[in-house]
């Protein structure tokens, strides 16, 4: 699973409704324990009240919210941090709250949640939000240096975890394509077949078109490892796979499920192009090509109307196709026919 995955909008509504209702707690309790003289109470009731108004409204209707939505909520956090570090009693004489270390909390959010061009109209808010409340309080010469301060903080901490999440991000995503690739040749393994099929199904039910799938192995596959060894096996198979690439349209998915067998998934073909397809690749793979082996190819095809079979069905009647053409090709002189072998093997 890869990092974006996991943050959908129903996961970001959860963290956020959490992130406002603690702000929330957090006002209550400042107001319900001691604090100084000069704190304007009414206005920090309100600004828990508004905090808990944005959790209940991202439990509510988060999950239906986009990017711009979510900046917007951000957004309203920076106001209310604002008010707050106006309304903690400095403005009437009192010490520093230091309210302010809140937007702290609105900036991580958002840069896990938000890309880098709406994080920096975050950062722009807060240090525009943060200025103007500073100059009504007017704490005197100090303001500067605590502006700096806190924009400092919030700007460092939002560029690290913009950083790290991105990092994170790519490793999540590399370690994805790992999971769904075949080491040795670069196709596509079975779990990425999988997916393939699942969305080709699903399209080829709105459009009524067929999908073909393509089982293949190689002939005598056993005898090029057993003769000429398992590097020559593996060449073998690396030169099919890069056959595949060459005759494959765009559109088209090979994947390699085990051993020597592999799948071709072809949208929109029907049994006669797909076994055009295949001939096309059984005849490149006989050629040499490189320090690659050249191999036989035994292939079976099955087509699905409109996305009706699941890929379990479908690979069943390619495999019978398969075996059917298999059984006929040894009963004859072709199962008498010796290996090419590979260079330098001569």
């Amino acid at each position: 699973m890869n990092l974006a995955a996991t943050r959908t909008a129903g996961h970001k509504a959860r963290n956020g409704a959490l992130l406002f209702g603690a702000a929330a707690l957090v006002t209550l309790l400042g107001l319900l324990l001691p604090h100084q003289a000069g704190v304007d109470e009414s206005a920090l009731a309100l600004i828990a009240a508004g905090a808990a108004g944005l959790a209940l409204f991202l439990i509510v209707a988060g999950a239906r919210l986009n990017d711009t939505g979510y900046s917007v909520v951000i957004a309203l956090g920076t106001v209310l941090i604002s008010l707050a570090a106006f309304s903690n009693g400095e403005r009437n004489g009192g010490a520093a709250g230091y309210d302010e270390l809140y937007y702290l909390w609105v900036i991580f959010y958002a840069a896990y949640y938000l890309r880098r061009r709406a994080l920096a109209l975050q950062i722009l808010l807060i240090a525009v939000a943060y200025g103007v409340t500073l100059a009504m309080i007017d704490p005197g010469p100090i303001a500067t240096s605590r502006w700096l301060t806190v924009i400092g903080l919030v700007t460092g901490g939002a560029i690290v975890v913009r950083l790290l999440t991105e990092h994170v991000e790519q490793l999540l995503a590399e370690l994805d394509r790992a999971a769904r690739t075949d080491r040795l040749t670069g196709l596509a393994n079975r779990r990425a077949l999988e997916d393939d099929y699942h969305r080709e199904a699903a399209r080829a039910a709105r459009t009524g078109e067929p999908i073909a799938l393509v089982l293949i192995d190689l002939n005598r596959f056993k005898d090029i490892n057993d003769l000429y060894g398992h590097a020559a096996g593996d060449l073998a198979l690396i030169g099919v796979a890069e056959r595949m690439r060459n005759v494959l349209r765009a559109t088209d998915g090979a994947a390699r499920i085990g051993g020597d067998e592999f799948v071709l998934l072809l949208p929109n073909s029907d049994l006669d192009s797909a076994a055009a397809v295949a001939e096309r690749l059984s005849a490149s793979a006989s050629t040499r090509d490189g320090d690659a082996t050249p191999v036989g190819l035994c292939f079976g095809v099955a087509v699905c109307e409109a996305g009706l079979e699941s890929l379990d069905e479908l690979m069943r009647r390619a495999d019978q196709a398969l075996y059917t053409k298999k059984r006929a090709r040894y009963a004859g002189a072709a199962s008498n026919t010796p290996l090419n072998p590979p260079l330098g093997r001569r």
